[in-house]
């Protein structure tokens, strides 16, 4: 046995023992237990957020300490008082019973590196599981130090010893003896798709996420003065990172465009000519795996635009280029995981939605998807047509679809696409999905 898989089989033990002192526990055991891994998570944000970006280079630290406040109290607030022990529920004749699942393993990303940790870790807790981490290696002390931050919150507070763990020195063959170890009861994965698949070919139950690559349908009856703020908050939201940010705008109008790309111009973005889409095409992508060049993942308009090799100001908040198409033929369709956004224009609505939905099929199947409309006649055509698990109507799409800030979504740093996105569930991952649930059946009266 190597002595990767020996500290890995050492680690599940320890995990184990954890699980099954954590099963003699009481729902008020838990709710004093989570709180003070939130309170600890929230008295942290600043500081994880600085080592974050210090460690990746990638994104802000001013949007990464609201990541982190979103991902211990705002998911907190949601399971404030939520039943997740025992009896949690009798409706129609059927009683049902919260179990934990047990042991499970955890995979995060590079770009959330300190939200996720501890976002994964609460809901984990929530349910009486014990957490394994594997953390992405170029995050991997920013990780430590926000799962020690919930861990030592949490034992103090009454948990199990080792329920929350990680590996010390990353590697793939931890992570994958990990993922593949036969008392790994769940796993659940966020991160890019190579490591999501090897999740689902595992042999064990996961839930994990896909690409975004989310269109955003600026309909011609949009409100403007609402669609184009939104659309640039979230498209700035630590440089794009997350996942569901924007990719591209797509009009159904001229004329409604014009006005909104000087709009967009008016308030900080930067339109690209051709020759400067070009010049971003060459220096943005991996094209041989497909994916966005880890080299600008994160980083600002300024820092890309230079890489590329032409200037734009300080105040410039974000670059827009146009497209050719957004199909695959057009590399800046796209998801880039970056502070740059396509814009498409089309003759229709019908054409419009037509867009979206290629745009989703290549390269964010079941994700996410943004339409800005006043017509709810529209927006629920829209929804209909898109292979979306999450069609936001009048919000920002980062904001929106990561839920509890302006729609009732469950607050997740996790987003499920389903069958079209190769995920075994299509809403936002919470607690709830890390219940194991069974049920007391009442005979029915005669």
């Amino acid at each position: 046995m190597s002595n990767v898989a020996s500290q890995i089989d050492q680690m599940i033990l320890r995990a184990q023992k954890a699980a099954q002192q954590f099963q003699g526990l009481t729902q008020e055991d838990v709710e004093r237990i989570t709180e003070a891994m939130a309170s600890a998570g929230v008295a942290s944000k600043e500081r994880l957020a600085e080592m974050a970006v210090k460690e990746t280079g990638i994104g802000k630290v001013a949007d990464k300490i609201i990541k982190n406040n979103f991902g211990t109290q705002v998911v907190y607030d949601y399971m404030k008082g939520q039943p997740s022990v025992g009896i949690i529920e009798e409706d129609n004749g059927i009683i049902s019973i919260a179990e934990p699942f047990g042991v499970i393993a955890a995979v995060t990303p590079v770009t959330n590196p300190t939200s996720t940790t501890m976002f994964k870790a609460l809901i984990a807790l929530k349910g009486r599981n014990v957490i394994c981490f594997a953390f992405h290696p170029k995050a991997q002390n920013c990780s430590v130090e926000a799962a020690r931050i919930v861990l030592d919150a949490a034992v103090k507070a009454g948990a199990p010893e080792n329920c929350i763990q990680w590996i010390e020195t990353p590697s793939i063959e931890a992570t994958d003896a990990l993922m593949s170890h036969p008392n790994v009861d769940m796993i659940i994965a966020t991160g890019g798709g190579a490591m999501v698949k090897a999740a689902y070919s595992s042999g064990h139950p996961a839930l994990g996420v896909g690409p975004g690559n989310v269109p955003v349908f600026i309909e011609k009856t949009a409100d403007l003065q609402i669609a184009i703020p939104d659309v640039i908050a979230s498209k700035t939201f630590d440089n794009g990172t997350i996942c569901s940010s924007d990719q591209s705008v797509i009009f159904d109008d001229a004329q409604v465009a014009e006005k909104a790309l000087q709009l967009f111009q008016s308030q900080g973005a930067y339109l690209c000519n051709k020759e400067e889409k070009a010049k971003l095409e060459a220096v943005m992508f991996d094209k041989d795996r497909g994916v966005p060049f880890i080299g600008i993942v994160g980083k600002s308009p300024q820092f890309i635009a230079d890489l590329a090799g032409f200037s734009v100001s300080e105040d410039i908040k974000m670059l827009m280029v146009p497209l050719d198409t957004t199909g695959p033929e057009d590399w800046m369709s796209h998801e880039k995981l970056s502070p740059v956004l396509g814009w498409y224009i089309t003759s229709s609505k019908d054409e419009a939605i037509a867009a979206a939905r290629c745009q989703l099929e290549f390269g964010g199947a079941g994700h996410s998807a943004v339409i800005f409309t006043q017509n709810e006649a529209i927006a629920r055509e829209y929804a209909l047509s898109v292979p979306a698990n999450r069609v936001v109507w009048n919000q920002p799409s980062v904001h929106g679809t990561i839920g509890a800030l302006y729609n009732a979504f469950v607050p997740s740093l996790t987003l499920g696409c389903g069958a079209k996105g190769g995920n075994i569930t299509t809403e936002n991952v919470g607690y709830k999905n890390l219940l194991n649930i069974k049920r007391l059946a009442r005979r029915n009266a005669a």
